[in-house]
């Protein structure tokens, strides 16, 4: 007899599994790059909360403003993105979160600092990398999510 197996609600799809699939399978490519992108938020976290005051000048300066609130939205996002990517939780999402924080800490740089490329002249070059990676899971996780 033929099982038939029903495909998810609309949402529920869009949504996708709240825990990737394979999430620490480390034969999977990209699982390493996921949990490694995840981690680097840990330094780019505490670098914003040791140094509160630059960090609050950094964001009224990139136009930011309030910058109070845009710190503490982009400690939440980056916190979100960081157990998110790490653990490998609503992946679809919280990569594509990553990518659009990278984006946006982009412009912040490019508003404070000019255009510029390379990261250790104050450039974009690392924010770039990081924002493709993400893309790169959020895509893998999207293509993977029916794979179990």
């Amino acid at each position: 007899m033929a099982t038939v197996t029903s495909a998810p609600s609309g949402f529920r799809s869009l949504i996708g599994p709240v825990v990737a699939p394979r999430a620490f399978d480390f034969t999977q490519p990209l699982t390493a790059i996921r949990v490694v992108a995840g981690l680097f938020y840990i330094p780019h976290i505490l670098f914003k909360l040791t140094g509160i005051a630059g960090s609050l000048a950094f964001f009224a300066k990139a136009g930011l403003t309030p910058a109070p609130f845009f710190l503490g939205l982009a400690l939440v996002v980056e916190a979100i993105a960081c157990v998110g990517m790490t653990f490998g939780l609503f992946l679809r999402w919280t990569a594509l979160m990553s990518a659009g924080c990278m984006a946006v800490a982009a412009y912040a740089v490019f508003a404070t600092k000019g255009f510029g490329w390379l990261w250790n002249m104050g450039g974009v070059e690392y924010l770039a990398m990081w924002a493709v990676v993400s893309l790169a899971v959020a895509y893998g996780a999207w293509k993977n999510a029916g794979r179990a």
